[in-house]
């Protein structure tokens, strides 16, 4: 069955037919449209164009046609229902599961970020031209200091086989030292790598009444005292 909009010269038709005629045609009065763009069924249409026909041809009268009766009328499409009012509970739900959903964005950002730094850390050289100039300088000041303090001794060769191991040595001393500083880096690094990151939320309730259940019952108060104000605005 197929609805449509209710034109003016369909309601004309309609009172133009007594109510006795209606009964007949098995249309009941209050089914019939009484305002334009009311909705009415093609079958309707049809048995009140039959009855036009028949009532104005035995008065002498032109009926008009079913295409006259049709002109302006479009598919009745019904008006959307209002969508329910939310409940509480609802919107609690929807804050919970908001609040919850930030919170699993914030960590996996914030691990992201940290797995970047970390990579950063690694790939970063731990050795600066500055550092090898500085190593280099310790070496030759501390050869020359020892061939210039040695400048009495009366064999030149001891005074620089003297100077070369005096440098190596303090060479290798400043190696050694740096390779323990960044073994102690690394470690350190790993051991804060395998730490596991623990946070612990803690809610003062101070007496107030927490309206709802379970660990998210503040958040449920809140929201409840949020649509409770909204509430009272609207009224």
């Amino acid at each position: 069955m197929v609805l449509l909009t209710t034109t003016p010269r369909i309601l004309d038709a309609i009172a133009a037919l007594s109510s006795s005629e209606l009964q007949q045609a098995s249309l009941a009065a209050e089914q019939l449209p009484t305002s334009a763009g009311a909705p009415i069924s093609h079958t309707g249409l049809l048995a009140i164009h039959r009855l036009l026909k028949t009532s104005q041809h035995a008065a002498g009268a032109c009926p008009p046609s079913l295409n006259t009766l049709l002109r302006g009328a479009r598919p009745y499409i019904p008006p959307r229902a209002a969508k329910p009012a939310k409940s509480p509970e609802y919107v609690a739900l929807m804050a919970r599961l908001r609040a919850e959903q930030e919170q699993r964005e914030y960590r996996a950002m914030v691990a992201q970020r940290d797995r970047g730094s970390g990579e950063c850390a690694d790939e970063k050289d731990d050795i600066y031209p500055s550092l090898v100039f500085n190593i280099l300088l310790s070496v030759v000041m501390c050869s020359v200091a020892v061939f210039v303090v040695t400048r009495y001794w009366s064999s030149a060769g001891v005074r620089v086989l003297v100077s070369l191991g005096a440098g190596l040595v303090v060479g290798v001393a400043e190696v050694g030292v740096y390779a323990i500083y960044l073994r102690n880096v690394r470690v350190g690094r790993e051991k804060e790598r395998r730490k596991k990151e623990k946070k612990i939320l803690i809610v003062e309730q101070g007496g107030e009444v927490i309206w709802g259940r379970g660990k998210h019952g503040g958040m449920r108060r809140r929201v409840r005292e949020k649509w409770e104000r909204e509430q009272q605005k609207g009224s």
